[in-house]
């Protein structure tokens, strides 16, 4: 006999109400750390600050921080389960989208808590719009007497960023002039456009390629709360930069293949990393084209020639190095796998041979799977695989040859394949974007035993928390451990 007191009311169980009252206690997570970190308050208050250094590191900060984001993240798998069966209903499209807008926006007014790289976006772009310099070559501290300076975190190295991100920034700077809330507010609005760009282009996408995961594609990529938090909350511009890499997939999946590289170009005039993706790209468009070799060889002079002329127009007010750039080349993060290699031999060859080693190994070694990984597109020519592809070309660059790893730049592979159909490429990613927020919490730690941890120690706790769990998860999938896809998830593998 069916016990009543488990029974639930009927319209309980429409996907609709489900997804809402989802989508509502999500926003409360994210109205919590608004509300609790307001942007012009804490301004107001600190030169530079981040939630720990505001709060002197104290367990309930950190306490506050987990329940809120770790609770966005169980919420988010709790909304993939519910979209997941009912994957038809265009109603929880509009839904979806809908509250990523919300949330978008309510992490609009918190202040960056685990980042400052915004006050360096608004200072580069008054370096050329109010300065007439090149933000790419010359660095902020050269302006002594501007009330930004004190700001800016980085001051004495250039803009490490792609030419076409400091022409995105230049209305904002042209309109805000001298104030600072108006300047950060407006700068901030940018990953917030581009994120909401992000998942209109995702879901036109599926819609054309794959509809019956519209909806739940959409979701994974919209409802992720690193993409959420990194983008919107922290104002990355790698959310702006995967924008233009997914427009490139949505020219591919729509066989406008003329554009197809210009914008990933674009891409990687933002940031430059995305350059990896670049000989994918072109090889599989090369292929894709009908007719003999002639008509291959027109289509790559017109599409290099938009893609050159692009260039031209956006480095036009760059014409020096970009130094910046080298500069943060030569920075080796405590959260990154190679940097592993680095902290050992430096106490053994010191530091010059320590890196050139360092680099030697991990490039190498990046270099020859990539190698071995474009071989697979002469096997399958589908626009799934380039993309499931390029996302682990992303993810193992991050792993393997990425000598300055931020927990954001998970953000990447997560925009690019997240929303893919590809079980193995979703866990992974999930579990990447819950392991780079559990990083913040590694840094708690470090903090809390600063005097104890040597520089090894801390490395090696920070790659164990960001890269072991979905190196386990991505190992176990390979090998069949049912340990690691429990049976009462295989719902996702059909997601």
């Amino acid at each position: 006999m069916k016990d009543p007191s488990v029974s639930l009311p009927r319209w309980l169980h429409n996907p609709i109400v489900q997804t809402t009252v989802v989508g509502l206690i999500s926003w409360l997570a994210y109205l919590s750390l608004t509300f609790t970190y307001p942007l012009k308050t804490i301004v107001d208050r600190f030169r530079l600050t981040d939630f720990g250094r505001a709060n002197q590191w104290s367990q309930s900060s950190l306490a506050h921080f987990l329940l809120s984001i770790f609770g966005a993240f169980l919420l988010y798998l709790l909304a993939w389960r519910i979209v997941s069966r009912h994957p038809h209903d265009r109603r929880l499209l509009w839904l979806v989208l809908a509250f990523a807008a919300l949330f978008a926006v309510t992490l609009l007014l918190m202040y960056p808590i685990t980042a400052t790289d915004v006050f360096e976006y608004v200072f580069h772009s008054r370096i050329l719009v109010h300065y007439g310099e090149n933000p790419l070559a010359v660095p902020p501290v050269v302006f002594k007497g501007d009330p930004f300076l004190k700001m800016v975190n980085w001051a004495a190295h250039p803009s490490p960023y792609g030419p076409l991100w400091v022409m995105l920034t230049v209305p904002g700077s042209l309109v805000a002039g001298d104030d600072l809330m108006l300047n950060l507010m407006l700068m901030r609005a940018l990953p917030v456009i581009f994120f909401l760009g992000c998942a209109l282009v995702i879901a036109a996408i599926l819609r054309h390629k794959n509809p019956s995961q519209q909806v739940v594609g959409t979701l994974l990529f919209a409802w992720n709360p690193l993409v959420l938090f990194e983008g919107p909350g922290n104002a990355h511009n790698g959310i702006i930069m995967m924008f233009f890499a997914v427009g490139a997939i949505y020219f591919l999946v729509r066989r406008q293949w003329l554009w197809v590289i210009p914008a990933l170009v674009a891409s990687i005039l933002v940031k430059y990393i995305t350059a990896i993706l670049l000989i994918p790209f072109l090889i599989y468009c090369w292929r894709a084209q009908e007719g003999n070799t002639s008509s291959r060889v027109r289509y790559l002079i017109k599409t290099m020639a938009i893609s050159g002329l692009l260039v031209g127009v956006v480095f036009a007010p760059f014409l020096q190095v970009p130094s910046g750039l080298l500069e943060e080349a030569n920075f080796y993060s405590l959260l990154a796998i190679p940097s592993l290699a680095y902290n050992f031999l430096k106490g053994v060859h010191g530091d010059k041979i320590a890196k050139v080693l360092t680099i030697m190994t991990s490039v190498g070694f990046y270099l020859t799977l990539y190698a071995l990984s474009l071989r697979t597109l002469a096997r399958d020519r589908r626009p799934h695989h380039l993309i499931v592809l390029s996302t682990w070309l992303l993810v193992a660059y991050l792993g393997i040859a990425c000598m300055h790893f931020q927990p954001w730049f998970a953000i990447w592979p997560i925009t690019l394949g997240v929303w893919v159909s590809h079980p193995l490429a979703r866990r992974v990613l999930v579990v990447f974007t819950a392991s780079a927020l559990l990083s913040y919490a590694a840094n708690f730690v470090w903090i809390w035993n600063y005097r104890v941890m040597q520089s090894f120690q801390v490395n090696a706790m920070f790659v164990a928390v960001i890269f072991l769990p979905p190196l386990i998860i991505g190992l176990g999938n390979r090998l069949g451990a049912r340990w690691a896809f429990p049976k009462r998830w295989r719902v996702f593998a059909r997601a």
